[in-house]
């Protein structure tokens, strides 16, 4: 068989898995952030800022980000909704549930606070981003990782993600809109 032809049949397999997975996936938000994911970040984020993690799952980020040397870091496990304006903190980062993003960023726009936040690439290309951030888009940014992320799940570290993340920012104020690892 010829190679070309071998390499497109690879890739409709491929691409057939990835959206079986996909719809066994989609309305799962319990996908935890692996250390070094928030390794990446550590060039972008003052080690003295006070981190609010906004979205608990297993409460394994605090101790990441203390183990990085962050260690001014809220992370409790509550409601995002009914307790952001209850401490004071400089930056969010996170990885947010995926049923609810755009009911987060609505919220992480009033809020006016930077943010990075763990999404999946097609975030960006969302009405809602575009509706959300219309007057503001030019202080959003991203950081695209130099590899697809891994996450965690119930306690084991997970060896393929069906789909890329990026890390979108908003008031970061990053060298470039886009910056690449």
């Amino acid at each position: 068989m010829d190679t070309i032809v071998l390499n497109i049949i690879t890739d409709i397999i491929y691409i057939m898995c990835s959206l079986s997975l996909k719809q066994q996936y989609k309305n799962e938000n319990d996908y935890g952030t692996s250390k070094y994911i928030f390794e990446m970040l550590t060039n972008f984020v003052d080690k003295n800022k006070v981190i609010y993690e906004a979205f608990y799952l297993n409460g394994k980020a605090k101790t990441y980000l203390n183990e990085l040397g962050y260690n001014n870091v809220i992370h409790n496990n509550e409601d995002f909704f009914e307790n952001y304006d209850k401490y004071e903190y400089d930056i969010i980062i996170s990885n947010p549930p995926y049923t609810i993003k755009k009911r987060i960023f609505k919220k992480l726009y009033e809020i006016n606070k930077p943010f990075i936040m763990i999404v999946p690439i097609a975030t960006i290309t969302k009405l809602f981003i575009k509706e959300i951030f219309k007057s503001d888009v030019e202080r959003l940014q991203m950081i695209i990782p130099n590899r697809r992320m891994q996450f965690e799940k119930n306690g084991n570290q997970l060896k393929r993600c069906y789909f890329d993340c990026i890390f979108l920012c908003y008031k970061i104020n990053l060298k470039s809109d886009i910056v690449y690892l």
